[in-house]
């Protein structure tokens, strides 16, 4: 086994986390000192690219482009596409293929990029994970990731043009997203994690940003529905991140990391997360009560009521930062964001199938 153990102001420290010191090996990081400091320090175990194992190519692809967190943009197509087939106002489906498309390779090279980001600071080399991470297991070069960001990146732009093209309008919501992207970065690497703007951007960028991108595509414009579930959307998606970061805010505090959980330490944290998960139910129920059915309203509003209710308690209940709690409270918090999307494309399918039979 060989260690190599590099402070950060040494020369070589970032080429071992790019994977640029050798052609033939690969620097796995095994310990992180002072992490965010001047002072911070990484120890390598230096292996051979040969000897890595990986999975296999679609299981490897999978994980490298995060491949289970597309919900988080294909739900949003989802609604678009009914909503406005149930409305009638299906208007360019060529367009919105294209941009749907284009939004894939768009999130995997911004996943990508994330991940990058992640790697150089140090914040994947100290959160704990559920799936595994390229990176850190040496399936990939840091250069392969930037190189593979930017090429799908490259690609979604391309895309973009017929697009871009045929609804002008399209221009406008690119431009304010775009805008809003390079905001969240200019601040702070990592701002959707670190600080509380960046958070506020993601909960914009993935709900109504998103949401209104797809719908001017289709040539539909941009209604106030269509921003309502933007809002529910977007917290329902920060709802996870709030929720990670609080599974890992003893590591992250010790780190240095700051965002909303960091700052608020545990014990408001919690009280946080129950109250973001009250907001979610009222914004369900309100955006219903506009925009569904009488019987959908009530039946998904009564089940994600009495289903989040003992979710309340458990995080109530939680009085350490320690042990396995934090990551059972976790658990039962992404089960009640997968009932949200259950629940939503039950009643879709059933205003489709209403429609079309």
């Amino acid at each position: 086994m060989k260690l190599v153990t590099l402070k950060k102001s040494d020369l070589n420290f970032e080429k071992y986390l790019l994977g640029t010191f050798s052609q033939t090996e690969v620097a796995l990081p095994v310990k992180n000192l002072n992490l965010g400091t001047i002072d911070e320090s990484v120890t390598f175990e230096v292996v051979n690219i040969a000897s890595i194992q990986r999975p296999s190519f679609l299981i490897f692809w999978a994980y490298f482009i995060k491949l289970r967190s597309y919900l988080f943009v294909m739900v949003p197509l989802f609604f678009v596409a009914s909503k406005n087939y149930l409305d009638e106002r299906f208007f360019d489906s060529f367009s919105l293929m294209l941009s749907s498309v284009s939004m894939f390779f768009l999130y995997a090279g911004l996943n990508l990029r994330s991940d990058l980001n992640d790697h150089l600071s140090g914040y994947d080399r100290i959160i704990e994970s559920s799936q595994p991470k390229p990176l850190i297991k040496g399936w990939a070069k840091g250069s392969d990731v930037s190189f593979f960001s930017w090429a799908f990146m490259i690609v979604a732009a391309f895309l973009a043009i017929p697009i871009f093209i045929l609804q002008q309008e399209e221009i406008k919501v690119v431009a304010v997203v775009f805008i809003l992207f390079i905001i969240g970065q200019f601040f702070k690497k990592n701002s959707y994690k670190n600080q509380r703007l960046g958070e506020f951007i993601l909960f914009i960028l993935i709900g109504a940003g998103i949401s209104s991108g797809y719908q001017v595509a289709l040539g539909a414009g941009i209604d106030t529905e269509i921003l309502f579930f933007g809002v529910l959307w977007g917290a329902c998606v920060l709802f996870l991140v709030h929720l990670n970061n609080f599974s890992n805010i003893l590591v992250s505090s010790q780190a240095g990391i700051q965002n909303t959980m960091t700052k608020m330490g545990f014990d408001k944290s919690k009280k946080f997360l129950i109250f973001w998960l009250i907001m979610i139910n009222f914004i369900w129920i309100m955006f219903h009560y506009f925009y569904a059915s009488t019987f959908w309203s009530w039946l998904t509003g009564l089940v994600l009521i009495f289903w989040s209710i003992p979710t309340a308690i458990q995080f109530s209940n939680l009085s350490s930062p320690v042990g396995s709690d934090l990551s059972l409270a976790k658990k039962t918090g992404n089960k009640n964001f997968l009932l949200l999307v259950t629940l939503l494309f039950v009643e879709q399918l059933w205003y489709l199938g209403s429609k079309i039979f």
